[in-house]
């Protein structure tokens, strides 16, 4: 699992500022990974 998978999985509980600070990544890539799942879907 990535770390961009972790914070997504766990926006319900956490707020992504703070999941992202846990997992050491920004949260500008992060919202990137997100907008593209539908590239990496298809």
């Amino acid at each position: 699992m990535s770390r961009f998978q972790f914070v997504a999985d766990h926006l319900h509980a956490f707020e992504v500022k703070w999941l992202c600070a846990v997992v050491e990544v920004a949260r500008s890539s992060f919202y990137a990974w997100l907008a593209g799942a539908d590239g990496r879907a298809a």
